[in-house]
């Protein structure tokens, strides 16, 4: 059977959720803090003393800084603190000087329209045409008014709710990285996730308080809607970082914003016909579980479902209990950085202010989504297109649509296709396979793919044989597709003929439909 792989957002909103004492007030004064930083280095920034807190069994102090970011620094580790007056943030400006100086002049480029900054981090530098930078510039005037859309229905959803949100303290900055690879290695440096990074699309780090995407969602901007909802309920006093508040309430809100990317066309009161045609077969998890334990969303096979069911309870309540809604959102809101919150108190939180237990409203939602569905006549999309082994891949800049046909899981499969280069502003090489668990692989070489260019991949077996690969009985596969620039050392190798030999590896693949 046909493997889905949901689109659940990898959110690493990096908010360490540790046993802490309540600051009281934000009236917090901006002082000279002097510590010792990792590498042994003595620094001194201009800094708000945020919160302090415990992170096992250490005390963090969380030091705020003039652009908004947050840097955490061990109570052991400070070495000086010197009261002064309290600086001003960042501006945009200001923001845009120092990342061009941080990633290079030569392959950053940005568009300002306050607050929001909104920066791409090149892989390449450009050929130096202005037919090129004007290609650059209309890509983030684009993502520009991707963020200001959000703000409007973001804006628009609080007003019908009663939400009171406040103006930005610090400039909002969205940074677009063009190579996964660098897009990877910024996350790995700024997240804990490790090599878990390769599965992450685009995230909002409540650390640096950014918005981080890989180029290739930015051709529809649906997985980034999802994360700019956390930029907004992050900086508009929804919530605060490295509050406690539960992942159920950051997600559902977040899904149900969630639509046709740029398009943006739903908000959380309103039936979202992908979440409500993912709830029919979603794996059942209690509701309770969902609102005390933050774990379900992280590390489990669950933890896609459990954004399901979190849209499930958020639309739930928006639409049945809106008085306690409004005053459980205005409760989160009050919460300090680092005030401890366990599992029992989160559940018994939410009971008492909604005056329902999360689990009858599970019970009721089934016939409630159903019977606003009929009334609303909203239309759900169609499950996944069960034709023949069929999978549907975006990476690299590339999308890319394969079909497989196989008589025999003793033959290797005959596989043909298409590829579109996605990237606003370059032709791309492509060098495109597909892998089958029997360590078999089909190849295309694309020397030279224009802007936006579809391209049909003519059929091929997959009958080359990968490093380790033994062959033999198939069952599954997986698309992998590498970029590169003409004119790049990889392009020239690859137009040589030395093209990459895929390597087996034991990863999630595609299984095909019976």
């Amino acid at each position: 059977m046909q493997n889905r792989v949901f689109r659940y957002r990898f959110i690493v909103c990096v908010l360490i959720f540790m046993s802490a004492f309540q600051l009281g007030s934000r009236q917090l004064q901006a002082d000279l803090f002097t510590y010792v930083d990792e590498s042994g280095q003595t620094v001194t920034i201009e800094a708000m003393l945020y919160g302090s807190g415990k992170s096992r069994g250490e005390m963090l102090h969380a030091l705020l800084k003039p652009d908004g970011s947050i840097k955490l620094v061990p109570q052991g580790k400070i070495q000086k603190r010197v009261l002064k007056a309290a600086p001003k943030p960042l501006t945009v400006t200001e923001m845009s000087e120092g990342l061009s100086k941080k990633f290079g002049a030569e392959k950053f480029r940005f568009h300002l329209q306050s607050p929001f900054l909104v920066g791409i981090v090149l892989a390449a530098p450009l050929d130096g045409s202005d037919r090129t930078e004007l290609r650059v510039k209309t890509f983030l005037e684009k993502a520009g008014r991707f963020l200001v859309n959000v703000e409007v229905i973001f804006e628009t959803y609080s007003k019908k709710m009663g939400i009171e949100l406040t103006d930005y303290e610090f400039p909002m900055a969205m940074l677009i990285f063009e190579s996964d690879d660098d897009f990877e290695s910024y996350a790995k440096e700024t997240t804990s996730l490790g090599a878990g990074v390769s599965n992450v699309l685009a995230y909002y780090s409540g650390i640096s308080n950014n918005l981080i995407l890989r180029m290739s969602e930015c051709s529809s901007f649906e997985t980034p809607l999802h994360e700019a909802i956390h930029l907004q309920t992050s900086n508009r006093g929804v919530a605060k970082r490295l509050a406690p508040i539960p992942t159920w309430f950051m997600e559902g809100i977040a899904t149900g914003f969630e639509g046709k990317g740029d398009r943006i066309n739903v908000s959380p009161d309103r039936i979202n016909s992908h979440y409500a045609l993912m709830s029919g077969i979603a794996k059942l998890l209690s509701w309770g579980e969902v609102v005390a334990l933050d774990g379900v969303f992280r590390g489990s096979i669950l933890s896609g479902d459990a954004y399901v069911h979190a849209w499930g309870l958020h639309w739930m309540l928006v639409n049945q209990y809106p008085k306690e809604y409004l005053e459980y959102v205005q409760k989160l809101s009050m919460k300090e950085p680092f005030e401890e919150s366990s599992p029992k108190q989160q559940y018994e939180e939410f009971v008492e202010i909604m005056k329902v237990n999360p689990d009858s409203l599970q019970l009721k939602f089934k016939v409630e989504l159903v019977q606003a569905i009929l009334k609303q006549k909203v239309k759900l999309p169609p499950l996944d297109d069960r034709t023949v082994h069929l999978e549907k891949h975006k990476q690299e800049m590339a999308i890319v649509k394969m079909t497989a046909t196989s008589y025999s899981p003793l033959a290797p499969p005959r596989i043909e296709g298409w590829l579109q280069n996605i990237s606003p502003f370059r032709p791309m090489t492509f060098h495109v396979t597909v892998q089958t668990d029997a360590g078999t692989y089909a190849e295309w070489y694309l020397p030279d793919v224009a802007i936006r260019q579809k391209i049909k991949l003519k059929a091929e077996n997959a009958d080359h044989l990968m490093q380790g690969g033994r062959g033999g009985k198939w069952q599954s596969y997986h698309v992998e597709v590498e970029s590169a620039y003409p004119g790049s050392d990889t392009a020239q190798e690859w137009a040589t003929g030395k093209l990459p030999v895929p390597v087996v590896s034991r990863r999630e693949q595609v299984v095909p439909s019976n």
